[in-house]
């Protein structure tokens, strides 16, 4: 349905002719539907939001201030524009879909309520909104176009709300313009295009939130709000974030299949799980689902235990689809009750795996022989791996925000198991921290509509979850033998930390005790131009070695976004390597026969060198071509870190580093070593010099 500019300009008469002409209704009084372009509110006008909320909202105020306890409101009687921003103060739970085309204009259209006011024609909007396949069916019908959305603007704190301005792509379309407290609007304002072309909305009211909905193809192109500041920012945290020690940091992913020797490459080991491998739910909710046999109990009872012998923190990951679970309508996937069998899940699994000293054996409801419970072998439980998925079959946030509470705790007990279990991890150990779902892809803005949800949702407002979780990958399109094809990329070109340090940014500011964890990165040897993420040999380096050295470098960068845990992807080849094509089969750091490649030795050298440090600065190198992270630890010593963030052979033969040691050892990494290859250095004056490439170096002093 989208139009093209040529097309909109050739409205243009048509539009002026018409005179910006909408009819608009309220949800219980008319309102005058003459040639006047302004629609009047109802009259029963609701009072603002009465929460507070303690994140989202405008980094900037209507005059271009930042946010801040000290900043005056706007003088009162002043009418001044408000700026939206789609990445910071918008909401869409409802959906996976992109309405940033509703915001993405605000500083090229100039001021249509002004421009209209002294008899000067707006401009058009450049970028449409476009229909979006609801039902994933690969096509546009009717039942996509019937399908409901919602973008909920966030203005940060009370704002008096005079007018929006909003501009229909096509007469006919309709929008519902509503106000008051998230969830419980008690204010609303229908409006509907009898033309294409800008339209004046009077709104009239004091809110801190302005809930947008449409059906599917009939959002407004582009929006405007006009007001003044009436309220207070929140604070936001200024605290620095805490960087994590590797020892904490290190991770892979992994299954049960994976060998134990693998496994301890790295500090903590994320399992994929399928939940309905230990829940049945063909008896339920006549008996109890988690099945911890003798034989599922004994796979995760003994590996568990001993990966903490090993020194590895095993982190159980219950992977599950949207259509595990049964529903009568599509709301009923944003009804907490909904994903009570997952929640008893979890709380049987937090019971069994972890230790809380008050815990009882009556609490134990399986099916099965092994009544086993305070194993005392996990410490956290992840909520589920891309449940979002790739497309629109995926959780919207607002579902995943109600499965998530669920299973943290039972949405605050309101969920209750008919088996006499349970609901959530917490419910059965305090002491078992639980992270969200990993995302597919770092969904910033799928995270900030999730929290949005908790805290005007659940009955104590607060985040239900003590991790958030993401996924990235480096790739780029190029020209191949004439066609079209993906290759992987280094993770400094590939910005690999691009988006997830604006969730650190926003963790740091408005949940500063909630950790941030990347749980897949990594790149594939198979080199066919098939698979999309595939280490290129290039100049003397093979495959394996790129992928090593990228990995090590993405680690480094991690830790420096503030990253609290990152696992790479994954342990063990799904195939064997030279002919399994495709994206991940081949990203391991054991290939398909059981052997270590280049990425295993490595990791475990990051393990045994720096596992007590963690990331302190970033020293300005001077030369472009080099990077240095220092990192270090509680007894004086630091590690710098030095590679050239490249993929074109590039060296930097004679590099001269200051240090702040008068001792100095090189640690090169290399295949078939744990430990890396050691070097005494020699000191002059506060200096080493080194030779840097693309493949780190690690330099320790004291």
């Amino acid at each position: 349905m989208k139009k093209s500019i040529v097309g909109l300009v050739l409205s243009v008469a048509l539009v002026l002719c018409l005179c910006f002409l909408i009819v608009a209704c309220s949800n219980n009084s008319s309102t005058d539907s003459s040639s006047n372009s302004d629609i009047s509110q109802n009259s029963n006008q609701g009072g603002g939001s009465s929460t507070d909320s303690t994140q989202g909202g405008s980094s900037t105020d209507s005059s271009g201030v930042g946010p801040g306890p000290d900043i005056p409101p706007v003088e009162e009687n002043k009418i001044v524009h408000l700026p939206l921003d789609y990445s910071t103060m918008t909401y869409v739970g409802t959906s996976l879909k992109d309405f940033s085309a509703m915001f993405d204009e605000q500083n090229d259209l100039g001021d249509p309520k002004a421009d209209l006011e002294v008899g000067v024609f707006p401009k058009f909007p450049s970028t449409l909104v476009t229909l979006y396949d609801a039902d994933g069916n690969g096509d546009i019908n009717a039942k996509d176009r019937e399908h409901v959305y919602e973008v909920t603007i966030d203005l940060g704190t009370e704002h008096y709300v005079d007018c929006l301005y909003v501009f229909f792509e096509s007469p006919g379309h309709e929008i519902v313009l509503q106000t008051g407290e998230p969830f419980k609007y008690n204010n609303e304002v229908k409006a509907t295009a009898a033309a294409i072309g800008w339209a004046k909305v009077t709104m009239d009211t004091t809110t801190r939130y302005i809930n947008v909905r449409f059906k599917n193809g009939e959002a407004v192109t582009e929006l405007f709000a006009y007001g003044r500041r009436t309220g207070e920012y929140d604070k936001v945290n200024t605290e620095p974030h805490d960087y994590r020690d590797f020892d904490y940091f290190l991770g892979i992913n992994g299954n049960q299949a994976d060998k134990n020797s693998t496994i301890g490459c790295a500090n903590y080991f994320r399992d994929y799980v399928n939940w309905l491998w230990c829940f049945d739910r063909s008896v339920y909710p006549n008996s109890p689902g988690t099945t911890f046999t003798a034989t599922m109990s004994d796979r995760y009872d003994v590996t568990y235990m001993m990966l903490k012998q090993l020194g590895v923190d095993a982190v159980p990951c219950y992977m599950f689809r949207p259509d595990d679970f049964t529903t009568s309508t599509l709301e009923d996937y944003m009804k907490p009750e909904t994903y009570v069998m997952y929640g008893e899940l979890m709380y049987q699994s937090a019971l069994r795996f972890g230790f809380n000293k008050d815990n009882t054996k009556d609490m134990i409801k399986v099916l099965g022989l092994q009544k086993r419970f305070n194993l005392d072998s996990i410490t956290w439980i992840e909520a589920g791996n891309e449940p979002n998925g790739e497309g629109n079959d995926g959780f919207s946030p607002y579902e995943l925000a109600a499965f998530t509470s669920t299973a943290y705790d039972g949405h605050c007990n309101t969920v209750i198991a008919p088996t006499g279990s349970g609901v959530g991890v917490i419910n059965a150990n305090a002491n078992v921290k639980m992270s969200m779902a990993g995302l597919a892809g770092v969904g910033v803005r799928y995270i900030q509509a999730m929290s949005f949800w908790m805290e005007h949702n659940r009955p104590d407002g607060e985040l239900a979850l003590d991790a958030f979780n993401v996924h990235t990958y480096c790739k780029k399109l190029i020209t191949y033998n004439g066609y079209q094809v993906y290759v992987g990329v280094c993770p400094e070109i590939g910005e690999i930390t691009k988006y997830v340090k604006q969730l650190c940014d926003w963790r740091d500011k408005y949940y500063p005790d909630k950790e941030v964890w990347l749980t897949e990165f990594g790149w594939d040897t198979n080199t066919s131009y098939g698979t999309e993420n595939a280490c290129h040999p290039y100049a003397d380096f093979t495959a394996r070695e790129i992928q090593a050295m990228w990995l090590v470098r993405a680690y480094f960068m991690f830790a420096e976004a503030g990253v609290d845990r990152a696992a790479m992807y994954m342990a063990q080849d799904l195939g064997d390597e030279a002919t399994s094509v495709g994206k991940y089969g081949t990203s391991g750091v054991i290939d398909y026969y059981g052997n270590y490649k280049d990425s295993y030795y490595y990791i475990y050298t990051l393990k045994n060198t720096m596992g007590d440090m963690h990331f302190a600065e970033v020293i300005d190198s001077g030369n472009e071509n080099v990077w240095i992270y220092r990192f270090e630890n509680g007894n004086g010593k630091s590690c710098y870190a030095l590679w050239c963030p490249t993929m074109d052979d590039i060296r930097v033969n004679g590099y001269t580093l200051n240090i702040d040691g008068t001792q100095a050892t090189m640690v090169e990494f290399a295949n078939e070593d744990t430990d890396g290859v050691s070097t005494d250095l020699t000191v002059n004056n506060g200096t080493v010099t080194v030779n840097v490439s693309e493949k780190p170096i690690l330099i320790f002093s004291e």
